[in-house]
Protein backbone atom coordinates (compact mmCIF):
# COMPACT_ATOMS: atom_id res chain seq x y z
CA UNK A 1 0.00 0.00 0.00
CA UNK A 2 1.37 3.41 -0.55
CA UNK A 3 2.30 5.66 2.39
CA UNK A 4 -0.37 8.05 2.77
CA UNK A 5 0.25 11.74 1.81
CA UNK A 6 0.35 14.57 4.96
CA UNK A 7 -1.67 17.74 4.02
CA UNK A 8 1.85 19.99 3.55
CA UNK A 9 2.97 17.49 1.17
CA UNK A 10 -0.21 18.05 -0.67
CA UNK A 11 -0.22 21.80 -0.01
CA UNK A 12 3.34 21.60 -1.43
CA UNK A 13 2.09 19.53 -4.45
CA UNK A 14 -0.26 22.17 -5.10
CA UNK A 15 1.85 24.77 -5.04
CA UNK A 16 4.18 23.43 -7.03
CA UNK A 17 1.93 22.30 -9.92
CA UNK A 18 0.38 25.82 -10.09
CA UNK A 19 3.95 27.32 -10.36
CA UNK A 20 4.88 25.47 -12.79
CA UNK A 21 1.93 26.16 -15.14
CA UNK A 22 2.61 30.09 -14.53
CA UNK A 23 6.47 28.50 -15.14
CA UNK A 24 5.71 26.68 -18.79
CA UNK A 25 3.00 29.44 -19.91
CA UNK A 26 5.71 32.23 -19.14
CA UNK A 27 8.55 29.97 -21.15
CA UNK A 28 6.79 29.46 -24.23
CA UNK A 29 5.38 32.84 -24.28
CA UNK A 30 9.01 33.96 -24.02
CA UNK A 31 10.99 31.15 -25.84
CA UNK A 32 11.17 33.48 -29.00
CA UNK A 33 13.02 36.27 -27.56
CA UNK A 34 15.88 33.72 -25.36
CA UNK A 35 18.53 35.93 -27.01
CA UNK A 36 17.37 39.21 -26.90
CA UNK A 37 17.39 41.81 -24.38
CA UNK A 38 21.11 42.32 -23.75
CA UNK A 39 20.42 45.97 -25.01
CA UNK A 40 19.84 49.48 -23.67
CA UNK A 41 21.63 49.74 -20.34
CA UNK A 42 22.82 46.53 -20.21
CA UNK A 43 25.96 47.21 -22.00
CA UNK A 44 26.62 49.92 -19.76
CA UNK A 45 26.34 47.51 -16.55
CA UNK A 46 28.47 44.49 -18.55
CA UNK A 47 31.51 47.26 -18.91
CA UNK A 48 31.07 48.70 -15.50
CA UNK A 49 30.80 44.72 -13.74
CA UNK A 50 34.01 44.07 -16.03
CA UNK A 51 36.19 47.46 -15.43
CA UNK A 52 34.92 48.87 -12.50
CA UNK A 53 36.66 48.36 -8.66
CA UNK A 54 33.69 46.77 -6.71
CA UNK A 55 33.37 49.88 -4.73
CA UNK A 56 32.28 51.80 -8.11
CA UNK A 57 30.42 48.67 -8.83
CA UNK A 58 28.36 48.43 -6.29
CA UNK A 59 27.49 52.22 -5.18
CA UNK A 60 27.32 53.31 -8.42
CA UNK A 61 28.69 57.39 -7.60
CA UNK A 62 26.90 58.53 -10.59
CA UNK A 63 23.21 57.07 -9.32
CA UNK A 64 20.43 59.04 -8.06
CA UNK A 65 19.68 55.67 -6.14
CA UNK A 66 20.98 53.20 -3.94
CA UNK A 67 20.61 49.72 -5.67
CA UNK A 68 23.83 48.23 -3.50
CA UNK A 69 21.48 44.58 -3.42
CA UNK A 70 20.62 44.92 -7.01
CA UNK A 71 24.15 45.43 -7.89
CA UNK A 72 25.61 42.49 -5.30
CA UNK A 73 23.03 39.53 -6.97
CA UNK A 74 23.50 40.89 -10.51
CA UNK A 75 26.96 40.12 -9.85
CA UNK A 76 26.96 37.29 -7.96
CA UNK A 77 24.98 35.54 -11.00
CA UNK A 78 27.21 37.81 -13.40
CA UNK A 79 30.20 35.59 -11.87
CA UNK A 80 28.58 31.84 -12.26
CA UNK A 81 26.75 32.16 -15.01
CA UNK A 82 28.37 35.49 -17.17
CA UNK A 83 26.31 36.76 -20.12
CA UNK A 84 25.10 33.38 -21.07
CA UNK A 85 21.51 34.79 -22.35
CA UNK A 86 19.83 31.46 -21.43
CA UNK A 87 20.59 31.56 -17.98
CA UNK A 88 19.57 35.10 -17.84
CA UNK A 89 16.50 34.47 -19.67
CA UNK A 90 15.54 31.54 -17.62
CA UNK A 91 16.09 33.61 -14.39
CA UNK A 92 13.61 36.06 -15.68
CA UNK A 93 11.15 33.53 -16.39
CA UNK A 94 10.98 31.95 -13.12
CA UNK A 95 11.05 34.99 -10.88
CA UNK A 96 7.90 36.52 -12.87
CA UNK A 97 6.85 32.65 -12.57
CA UNK A 98 7.40 33.22 -9.15
CA UNK A 99 5.59 36.13 -8.77
CA UNK A 100 2.54 34.80 -10.12
CA UNK A 101 2.19 32.43 -8.18
CA UNK A 102 2.94 34.48 -4.83
CA UNK A 103 -0.05 36.39 -6.37
CA UNK A 104 -2.52 33.99 -6.48
CA UNK A 105 -1.62 32.08 -3.23
CA UNK A 106 -2.20 35.94 -1.34
CA UNK A 107 -5.60 36.72 -3.94
CA UNK A 108 -7.04 33.29 -3.33
CA UNK A 109 -6.49 33.34 0.08
CA UNK A 110 -8.01 36.97 0.51
CA UNK A 111 -11.14 35.77 -1.24
CA UNK A 112 -11.54 32.54 0.38
CA UNK A 113 -11.29 34.44 3.68
CA UNK A 114 -14.07 37.04 2.80
CA UNK A 115 -16.01 34.07 1.64
CA UNK A 116 -15.91 34.70 -1.98
CA UNK A 117 -17.49 31.74 -4.07
CA UNK A 118 -15.35 30.41 -6.58
CA UNK A 119 -12.09 31.88 -4.87
CA UNK A 120 -9.51 29.81 -6.65
CA UNK A 121 -10.76 30.31 -10.04
CA UNK A 122 -11.26 33.94 -9.93
CA UNK A 123 -7.72 34.49 -8.84
CA UNK A 124 -6.20 31.85 -11.35
CA UNK A 125 -7.91 34.09 -13.70
CA UNK A 126 -6.74 37.11 -13.09
CA UNK A 127 -3.28 36.37 -12.76
CA UNK A 128 -3.42 34.16 -15.70
CA UNK A 129 -4.28 37.64 -17.33
CA UNK A 130 -1.14 39.14 -15.75
CA UNK A 131 0.53 36.31 -17.04
CA UNK A 132 -0.43 36.17 -20.52
CA UNK A 133 0.09 40.27 -20.72
CA UNK A 134 2.18 41.84 -23.36
CA UNK A 135 3.27 44.56 -21.08
CA UNK A 136 5.46 42.27 -19.30
CA UNK A 137 7.54 41.62 -22.24
CA UNK A 138 10.29 44.77 -21.49
CA UNK A 139 10.83 43.71 -17.69
CA UNK A 140 11.01 39.56 -18.66
CA UNK A 141 13.05 39.66 -22.17
CA UNK A 142 14.97 43.13 -20.78
CA UNK A 143 17.94 42.00 -18.72
CA UNK A 144 18.39 45.55 -16.95
CA UNK A 145 15.10 45.04 -15.75
CA UNK A 146 15.63 42.46 -13.52
CA UNK A 147 15.25 44.40 -10.44
CA UNK A 148 11.43 44.77 -11.47
CA UNK A 149 11.29 41.35 -10.61
CA UNK A 150 13.17 41.17 -7.89
CA UNK A 151 11.66 43.75 -6.11
CA UNK A 152 8.04 43.14 -6.64
CA UNK A 153 8.40 39.35 -5.37
CA UNK A 154 10.09 40.94 -2.14
CA UNK A 155 7.34 43.35 -1.93
CA UNK A 156 4.61 39.97 -2.11
CA UNK A 157 5.93 38.16 0.12
CA UNK A 158 6.10 40.74 2.77
CA UNK A 159 2.26 40.89 2.07
CA UNK A 160 1.89 37.19 2.04
CA UNK A 161 3.69 37.06 5.54
CA UNK A 162 1.61 39.48 6.97
CA UNK A 163 -1.54 37.70 5.81
CA UNK A 164 -0.24 34.09 7.03
CA UNK A 165 0.18 36.58 10.52
CA UNK A 166 -3.30 36.80 10.58
CA UNK A 167 -3.92 33.49 10.52
CA UNK A 168 -0.54 32.14 12.65
CA UNK A 169 1.01 34.37 14.90
CA UNK A 170 4.14 33.13 14.52
CA UNK A 171 7.26 35.46 15.18
CA UNK A 172 9.29 33.82 12.64
CA UNK A 173 6.75 35.69 10.04
CA UNK A 174 7.70 39.10 11.31
CA UNK A 175 11.66 38.39 11.27
CA UNK A 176 11.24 37.03 7.58
CA UNK A 177 9.58 39.97 7.09
CA UNK A 178 11.91 42.50 8.02
CA UNK A 179 15.00 40.53 6.69
CA UNK A 180 13.10 41.00 3.72
CA UNK A 181 12.53 44.57 3.61
CA UNK A 182 15.74 45.73 5.05
CA UNK A 183 17.96 44.87 1.80
CA UNK A 184 15.07 45.80 -0.58
CA UNK A 185 15.58 49.45 0.78
CA UNK A 186 18.85 49.16 -1.95
CA UNK A 187 17.19 47.75 -4.59
CA UNK A 188 14.19 49.64 -7.09
CA UNK A 189 12.05 52.00 -4.97
CA UNK A 190 9.38 49.72 -4.83
CA UNK A 191 9.57 49.59 -1.08
CA UNK A 192 8.37 52.98 -0.63
CA UNK A 193 4.72 51.33 -0.48
CA UNK A 194 5.49 48.46 0.73
CA UNK A 195 4.49 49.71 4.54
CA UNK A 196 0.99 50.64 2.92
CA UNK A 197 0.45 47.35 1.61
CA UNK A 198 0.52 45.63 4.45
CA UNK A 199 -1.47 48.35 6.59
CA UNK A 200 -4.25 48.01 3.82
CA UNK A 201 -4.31 44.51 3.91
CA UNK A 202 -4.49 44.38 7.72
CA UNK A 203 -7.19 47.19 7.76
CA UNK A 204 -8.94 44.89 5.62
CA UNK A 205 -8.98 41.82 7.69
CA UNK A 206 -9.84 44.02 11.06
CA UNK A 207 -12.63 46.23 9.84
CA UNK A 208 -14.37 44.09 6.86
CA UNK A 209 -13.53 40.51 8.13
CA UNK A 210 -13.62 41.87 11.98
CA UNK A 211 -10.38 39.58 12.56
CA UNK A 212 -9.67 40.06 16.24
CA UNK A 213 -8.32 43.39 17.51
CA UNK A 214 -5.11 42.27 19.28
CA UNK A 215 -4.20 41.15 15.75
CA UNK A 216 -4.38 44.42 13.88
CA UNK A 217 -2.53 45.92 17.06
CA UNK A 218 0.53 43.19 17.00
CA UNK A 219 0.66 43.97 12.70
CA UNK A 220 0.86 47.77 13.55
CA UNK A 221 3.50 47.25 16.30
CA UNK A 222 5.80 44.51 14.57
CA UNK A 223 5.19 45.09 10.69
CA UNK A 224 4.32 48.37 10.16
CA UNK A 225 6.04 50.39 12.41
CA UNK A 226 9.30 48.89 11.80
CA UNK A 227 9.23 49.02 8.05
CA UNK A 228 8.33 52.62 8.96
CA UNK A 229 11.81 52.59 10.65
CA UNK A 230 13.98 50.57 8.17
CA UNK A 231 12.47 53.33 5.65
CA UNK A 232 13.60 56.36 7.87
CA UNK A 233 16.98 54.66 8.60
CA UNK A 234 17.38 54.69 4.57
CA UNK A 235 16.23 57.91 3.88
CA UNK A 236 18.74 59.50 6.29
CA UNK A 237 21.38 57.31 4.27
CA UNK A 238 20.14 58.70 1.16
CA UNK A 239 20.03 62.19 2.56
CA UNK A 240 23.94 61.87 3.78
CA UNK A 241 25.16 59.86 0.18
CA UNK A 242 23.17 61.26 -2.54
CA UNK A 243 21.47 64.58 -0.82
CA UNK A 244 17.81 63.76 -2.16
CA UNK A 245 14.82 63.01 -0.41
CA UNK A 246 13.20 60.76 -3.36
CA UNK A 247 15.47 58.52 -5.03
CA UNK A 248 15.59 58.02 -8.99
CA UNK A 249 12.34 59.80 -9.40
CA UNK A 250 13.19 63.21 -7.37
CA UNK A 251 13.95 64.98 -9.85
CA UNK A 252 10.82 64.43 -11.90
CA UNK A 253 8.80 65.85 -8.67
CA UNK A 254 6.54 69.81 -8.82
CA UNK A 255 7.45 69.45 -12.76
CA UNK A 256 4.37 68.06 -13.84
CA UNK A 257 1.58 68.23 -11.50
CA UNK A 258 -1.67 68.85 -13.94
CA UNK A 259 0.16 65.19 -15.97
CA UNK A 260 -0.12 63.57 -13.03
CA UNK A 261 -3.81 63.25 -13.20
CA UNK A 262 -3.67 62.55 -16.63
CA UNK A 263 -1.77 59.30 -16.80
CA UNK A 264 -4.25 56.54 -14.48
CA UNK A 265 -6.93 56.99 -17.62
CA UNK A 266 -3.95 56.25 -20.32
CA UNK A 267 -2.39 53.52 -18.22
CA UNK A 268 -5.72 51.95 -17.78
CA UNK A 269 -5.92 52.13 -21.74
CA UNK A 270 -2.56 50.67 -21.96
CA UNK A 271 -3.30 47.79 -20.07
CA UNK A 272 -7.00 46.97 -19.72
CA UNK A 273 -7.49 47.95 -23.94
CA UNK A 274 -3.87 47.25 -24.84
CA UNK A 275 -3.51 50.50 -26.06
CA UNK A 276 -0.07 50.28 -27.34
CA UNK A 277 -0.86 48.34 -30.11
CA UNK A 278 -3.42 50.99 -31.34
CA UNK A 279 -2.37 53.55 -34.69
CA UNK A 280 -0.21 56.52 -33.86
CA UNK A 281 -3.35 58.96 -34.88
CA UNK A 282 -5.91 56.83 -32.55
CA UNK A 283 -3.29 56.45 -29.45
CA UNK A 284 -3.09 60.39 -29.67
CA UNK A 285 -6.52 60.92 -29.89
CA UNK A 286 -7.31 59.01 -27.27
CA UNK A 287 -4.24 60.72 -25.25
CA UNK A 288 -5.57 64.03 -25.75
CA UNK A 289 -9.10 62.86 -24.67
CA UNK A 290 -7.44 62.10 -21.44
CA UNK A 291 -5.86 65.45 -20.92
CA UNK A 292 -8.85 67.67 -21.44
CA UNK A 293 -11.05 68.55 -18.66
CA UNK A 294 -13.97 66.69 -20.23
CA UNK A 295 -12.04 63.29 -20.38
CA UNK A 296 -10.87 63.88 -16.76
CA UNK A 297 -13.98 65.23 -15.74
CA UNK A 298 -15.88 61.64 -17.03
CA UNK A 299 -12.41 59.84 -15.72
CA UNK A 300 -12.47 61.04 -12.35
CA UNK A 301 -16.29 61.34 -11.84
CA UNK A 302 -17.18 57.74 -12.17
CA UNK A 303 -14.29 57.02 -9.76
CA UNK A 304 -15.76 59.43 -6.94
CA UNK A 305 -19.42 57.93 -7.86
CA UNK A 306 -18.38 54.53 -7.59
CA UNK A 307 -17.23 54.97 -4.27
CA UNK A 308 -20.02 57.32 -3.25
CA UNK A 309 -22.03 54.15 -4.12
CA UNK A 310 -19.54 51.85 -2.56
CA UNK A 311 -20.28 53.77 1.09
CA UNK A 312 -23.67 54.66 0.91
CA UNK A 313 -24.40 50.69 0.66
CA UNK A 314 -21.43 49.62 2.40
CA UNK A 315 -23.38 47.23 5.12
CA UNK A 316 -25.51 45.99 1.87
CA UNK A 317 -22.47 45.50 -0.94
CA UNK A 318 -21.33 41.96 -1.56
CA UNK A 319 -17.67 40.94 -0.60
CA UNK A 320 -16.72 41.10 -3.84
CA UNK A 321 -17.17 44.68 -4.28
CA UNK A 322 -15.13 44.77 -0.30
CA UNK A 323 -12.73 43.16 -2.00
CA UNK A 324 -12.35 44.78 -5.01
CA UNK A 325 -11.85 47.88 -3.05
CA UNK A 326 -8.51 46.71 -1.38
CA UNK A 327 -7.19 45.63 -4.80
CA UNK A 328 -7.91 49.11 -6.03
CA UNK A 329 -6.27 50.31 -2.66
CA UNK A 330 -3.43 48.23 -4.03
CA UNK A 331 -3.19 49.05 -7.44
CA UNK A 332 -3.59 52.69 -6.54
CA UNK A 333 -0.57 52.84 -4.33
CA UNK A 334 1.78 51.07 -7.44
CA UNK A 335 0.54 54.19 -9.55
CA UNK A 336 1.72 56.20 -7.13
CA UNK A 337 5.16 55.02 -7.99
CA UNK A 338 4.76 55.43 -11.46
CA UNK A 339 2.89 59.23 -12.08
CA UNK A 340 6.07 61.29 -12.00
CA UNK A 341 7.87 59.42 -14.33
CA UNK A 342 7.39 60.29 -18.29
CA UNK A 343 4.30 58.35 -20.04
CA UNK A 344 5.48 56.09 -23.03
CA UNK A 345 2.98 57.48 -25.88
CA UNK A 346 5.43 56.29 -28.02
CA UNK A 347 5.63 52.93 -30.11
CA UNK A 348 5.35 49.68 -28.28
CA UNK A 349 7.24 48.40 -25.34
CA UNK A 350 9.41 51.00 -23.93
CA UNK A 351 8.69 52.09 -20.21
CA UNK A 352 5.83 49.46 -20.46
CA UNK A 353 7.92 47.91 -16.84
CA UNK A 354 6.03 51.27 -14.89
CA UNK A 355 2.85 48.70 -15.13
CA UNK A 356 4.49 45.87 -13.91
CA UNK A 357 3.43 46.47 -10.31
CA UNK A 358 -0.28 47.89 -10.92
CA UNK A 359 -0.89 45.17 -13.91
CA UNK A 360 -1.97 42.28 -12.03
CA UNK A 361 -4.33 44.21 -9.66
CA UNK A 362 -6.45 45.82 -12.53
CA UNK A 363 -6.88 42.23 -13.80
CA UNK A 364 -7.67 40.79 -10.94
CA UNK A 365 -10.45 43.81 -10.55
CA UNK A 366 -11.00 43.00 -13.75
CA UNK A 367 -11.65 39.06 -13.19
CA UNK A 368 -14.31 40.30 -9.74
CA UNK A 369 -16.08 41.98 -12.47
CA UNK A 370 -16.55 38.91 -14.66
CA UNK A 371 -17.45 36.62 -12.12
CA UNK A 372 -20.07 38.78 -11.43
CA UNK A 373 -21.80 38.49 -14.87
CA UNK A 374 -25.01 35.86 -14.68
CA UNK A 375 -24.76 34.14 -16.95
CA UNK A 376 -21.31 32.04 -16.62
CA UNK A 377 -21.13 31.43 -20.21
CA UNK A 378 -20.64 34.34 -21.44
CA UNK A 379 -18.24 35.37 -18.76
CA UNK A 380 -15.91 32.18 -19.56
CA UNK A 381 -16.52 33.39 -23.66
CA UNK A 382 -15.10 36.88 -22.50
CA UNK A 383 -12.53 35.92 -20.39
CA UNK A 384 -11.53 33.33 -22.97
CA UNK A 385 -11.62 35.92 -26.07
CA UNK A 386 -9.41 38.24 -23.82
CA UNK A 387 -6.69 36.09 -22.90
CA UNK A 388 -5.94 35.08 -26.31
CA UNK A 389 -6.41 38.35 -27.72
CA UNK A 390 -3.23 39.14 -25.11
CA UNK A 391 -1.70 35.67 -26.15
CA UNK A 392 -1.57 36.79 -29.56
CA UNK A 393 0.16 40.30 -29.06
CA UNK A 394 2.75 39.21 -26.35
CA UNK A 395 3.77 36.53 -29.02
CA UNK A 396 3.88 39.18 -31.93
CA UNK A 397 6.12 41.46 -29.55
CA UNK A 398 8.43 38.35 -28.28
CA UNK A 399 8.73 37.88 -32.51
CA UNK A 400 9.76 41.49 -32.61
CA UNK A 401 12.08 41.24 -29.36
CA UNK A 402 13.53 38.29 -31.47
CA UNK A 403 14.01 39.99 -35.12
CA UNK A 404 15.76 43.31 -33.34
CA UNK A 405 18.27 40.49 -31.50
CA UNK A 406 18.89 39.04 -34.27
CA UNK A 407 19.72 42.24 -36.59
CA UNK A 408 21.95 44.04 -33.63
CA UNK A 409 23.90 40.67 -33.13
CA UNK A 410 24.75 40.75 -37.11
CA UNK A 411 25.38 44.63 -36.72
CA UNK A 412 27.40 44.44 -34.12
CA UNK A 413 29.94 41.54 -35.53
CA UNK A 414 29.75 41.69 -39.23
CA UNK A 415 31.36 44.99 -40.87
CA UNK A 416 33.86 45.49 -43.49
CA UNK A 417 37.40 45.56 -42.45
CA UNK A 418 38.19 49.64 -41.41
CA UNK A 419 42.05 49.03 -41.49
CA UNK A 420 43.03 51.87 -39.62
CA UNK A 421 40.15 54.72 -41.22
CA UNK A 422 37.79 56.28 -39.02
CA UNK A 423 34.66 54.18 -38.82
CA UNK A 424 31.58 56.68 -39.28
CA UNK A 425 28.07 54.87 -38.74
CA UNK A 426 25.29 56.96 -40.62
CA UNK A 427 22.61 55.35 -39.19
CA UNK A 428 22.34 52.85 -36.07
CA UNK A 429 19.38 51.68 -35.54
CA UNK A 430 17.72 53.14 -32.35
CA UNK A 431 15.15 50.78 -31.25
CA UNK A 432 12.52 48.70 -33.48
CA UNK A 433 9.37 49.76 -32.18
CA UNK A 434 10.11 50.87 -29.34
CA UNK A 435 12.39 47.41 -28.29
CA UNK A 436 16.35 49.15 -27.75
CA UNK A 437 18.67 48.14 -30.54
CA UNK A 438 22.05 49.81 -30.33
CA UNK A 439 20.76 53.99 -30.50
CA UNK A 440 23.77 56.80 -31.15
CA UNK A 441 25.86 58.62 -28.65
CA UNK A 442 29.08 60.70 -28.73
CA UNK A 443 31.34 57.91 -27.34
CA UNK A 444 29.98 55.24 -29.76
CA UNK A 445 27.51 52.62 -28.42
CA UNK A 446 28.26 50.51 -31.14
CA UNK A 447 32.32 50.30 -30.40
CA UNK A 448 31.09 49.79 -26.52
CA UNK A 449 28.94 46.57 -27.71
CA UNK A 450 31.59 45.41 -30.22
CA UNK A 451 34.27 45.52 -27.71
CA UNK A 452 31.95 43.22 -25.11
CA UNK A 453 30.32 40.89 -27.01
CA UNK A 454 32.80 40.13 -29.77
CA UNK A 455 36.23 38.88 -29.13
CA UNK A 456 38.00 40.97 -32.14
CA UNK A 457 38.15 44.06 -30.42
CA UNK A 458 38.14 47.29 -32.45
CA UNK A 459 40.59 50.38 -31.42
CA UNK A 460 39.66 52.79 -34.52
CA UNK A 461 37.90 55.63 -33.56
CA UNK A 462 34.09 54.99 -34.02
CA UNK A 463 31.15 57.69 -35.05
CA UNK A 464 27.58 57.05 -34.15
CA UNK A 465 26.14 59.92 -36.43
CA UNK A 466 22.62 59.48 -35.29
CA UNK A 467 20.15 56.85 -34.90
CA UNK A 468 16.40 56.09 -36.43
CA UNK A 469 13.03 54.36 -35.36
CA UNK A 470 13.14 51.12 -37.03
CA UNK A 471 9.46 49.61 -37.70
CA UNK A 472 9.88 46.85 -40.09
CA UNK A 473 13.73 44.41 -40.09
CA UNK A 474 14.05 45.53 -43.55
CA UNK A 475 14.42 49.59 -42.80
CA UNK A 476 17.54 51.41 -42.87
CA UNK A 477 18.52 54.27 -45.43
CA UNK A 478 20.69 55.10 -48.33
CA UNK A 479 23.35 57.81 -49.48
CA UNK A 480 24.36 59.72 -52.08
CA UNK A 481 27.69 61.41 -52.88
CA UNK A 482 27.46 64.87 -53.70
CA UNK A 483 31.05 65.76 -53.61
CA UNK A 484 34.24 64.47 -51.99
CA UNK A 485 33.52 65.46 -48.94
CA UNK A 486 29.57 66.00 -48.64
CA UNK A 487 26.80 63.37 -48.89
CA UNK A 488 23.02 63.17 -48.07
CA UNK A 489 21.55 60.08 -45.78
CA UNK A 490 18.12 59.58 -46.47
CA UNK A 491 16.05 57.17 -44.42
CA UNK A 492 14.09 54.41 -47.00
CA UNK A 493 10.91 55.09 -45.08
CA UNK A 494 8.90 58.06 -43.79
CA UNK A 495 7.90 58.76 -39.85
CA UNK A 496 11.05 57.17 -38.42
CA UNK A 497 12.85 60.16 -37.22
CA UNK A 498 16.15 60.49 -36.47
CA UNK A 499 17.92 60.43 -33.03
CA UNK A 500 20.34 61.70 -30.88
CA UNK A 501 21.60 60.74 -27.27
CA UNK A 502 17.96 59.74 -26.78
CA UNK A 503 16.68 63.27 -28.20
CA UNK A 504 15.26 64.56 -31.34
CA UNK A 505 18.58 64.64 -33.46
CA UNK A 506 19.35 68.15 -34.73
CA UNK A 507 22.39 69.73 -36.35
CA UNK A 508 26.12 69.08 -34.76
CA UNK A 509 29.52 68.44 -35.80
CA UNK A 510 33.10 67.19 -33.60
CA UNK A 511 36.44 66.91 -34.97
CA UNK A 512 35.28 65.05 -37.97
CA UNK A 513 32.07 66.13 -39.70
CA UNK A 514 30.15 68.38 -39.49
CA UNK A 515 25.81 67.39 -39.57
CA UNK A 516 23.32 69.49 -41.08
CA UNK A 517 20.21 67.99 -40.13
CA UNK A 518 17.76 69.45 -42.71
CA UNK A 519 14.66 66.95 -42.01
CA UNK A 520 14.31 65.32 -38.96
CA UNK A 521 12.14 62.70 -40.21
CA UNK A 522 13.58 61.83 -43.22
CA UNK A 523 16.91 63.04 -44.17
CA UNK A 524 20.36 65.59 -43.53
CA UNK A 525 23.67 66.13 -44.73
CA UNK A 526 27.60 65.07 -43.75
CA UNK A 527 30.35 67.15 -44.49
CA UNK A 528 33.57 65.80 -43.56
CA UNK A 529 36.59 67.88 -41.76
CA UNK A 530 39.51 65.32 -43.47
CA UNK A 531 40.11 63.58 -47.02
CA UNK A 532 37.24 60.80 -47.28
CA UNK A 533 40.11 57.91 -48.00
CA UNK A 534 40.46 58.50 -44.29
CA UNK A 535 37.10 57.17 -43.19
CA UNK A 536 34.95 53.81 -43.46
CA UNK A 537 31.45 55.58 -43.88
CA UNK A 538 28.76 52.85 -43.62
CA UNK A 539 24.99 52.88 -43.71
CA UNK A 540 22.51 50.53 -42.43
CA UNK A 541 19.96 48.41 -44.30
CA UNK A 542 18.42 45.47 -42.87
CA UNK A 543 20.73 43.41 -40.98
CA UNK A 544 24.09 44.94 -42.88
CA UNK A 545 26.81 47.74 -42.90
CA UNK A 546 26.94 49.08 -46.37
CA UNK A 547 29.67 50.81 -47.14
CA UNK A 548 29.73 54.31 -49.27
CA UNK A 549 31.26 54.43 -52.75
CA UNK A 550 32.78 57.24 -53.15
CA UNK A 551 33.39 56.93 -56.64
CA UNK A 552 29.61 57.41 -57.50
CA UNK A 553 28.38 60.02 -57.55
CA UNK A 554 24.94 62.03 -57.64
CA UNK A 555 23.49 58.59 -57.34
CA UNK A 556 21.17 56.88 -54.79
CA UNK A 557 22.94 54.38 -52.84
CA UNK A 558 20.65 51.80 -51.38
Amino acid sequence: MSKPVSLPERFMQRHLRVFGVFWFITFMLYLPAVKAGMVGDFAGWLYTVRYSSFSDYVNRPDSLSLYQFTQLVTLAYYKIFGINPWAWHILNVTLHAVNCQILFVISRKLFEDSHIRNAPIIALGGVLLYCFTPSNTEVIVHEPCFHYLLSFLILLSIVRLVQKFHHQQHKKYVWLALLLYLPSTYSLELFYITPWFILALSVYYRVVLHYDKAIFKKVILWFFVPLLVIFGAYEVVLNLVIHVQIAHVGIFFNKYGYSYLTKPPKYLFHLLFLGRYFSFDTRQAIYSFCESIAGLSIFYGLVVLAFVLFFARVNKVGMKAKAAVLIFTWALFTLSVVVPLEFPEMQLVLFDRYTYFMAPFVFLLLVLLLSSVGNKSIAILLFSAYAIVNICFTVKTNYYWKRSAYIVKRLINEIPDPGSRTIILLNPPENMNGILMLGSQPISVWKLCHNLYSDKKINNTVYDVASYNMVTPDDGAHVNVLNDSTITVTLNQWGTWWWYRYRGATSYENADYKLDMKDAGHWYQLTLKHPASQYLLLYQKGDQWLPVDWNKKNTEQY
